[in-house]
């Protein structure tokens, strides 16, 4: 199902999908905004935003893909232009809190593809 909340977001660039194990939520990565953008899913598979301006976390740079733990209690996104991976973690609520240092840094130039276990 098609919600026009997904096209609410004033994010630029959606690049990456990833939905939680039990289909709770859903994130986007935002190449053109240095953004994630989280949705909450319905029972009907409809789409709503957990932020009403589609800003769920900065990134900076350019996120282009994103994986979350097995027990969705991380999210881990591959940022392009700091070449590093940043860490979330999942609240409750969908929410995402970002943890400074707990992330990888100095990846090659052109690394491409993630994923998390």
């Amino acid at each position: 199902m098609i919600s026009p909340s997904v096209f609410a977001a004033s994010e630029r660039a959606a690049c990456w999908v990833v939905t939680t194990g039990n289909g709770k939520f859903a994130y986007t990565t935002n190449t053109g905004s240095g953004s994630i953008s989280g949705y909450a899913i319905g029972h009907d598979g409809s789409l709503s935003l957990l932020d009403s301006d589609g800003l769920t976390a900065v990134t900076g740079g350019a996120p282009i893909d994103a994986a979350l733990s097995r027990n969705d209690r991380f999210l881990f996104v591959l940022n392009a232009a700091t070449r590093r991976i940043d860490v979330f973690r999942v609240a409750a609520d969908g929410s995402l809190i970002a943890l400074p240092g707990a992330g990888i840094g100095d990846l090659p130039a052109g690394v491409n593809g993630l994923v998390a276990t």
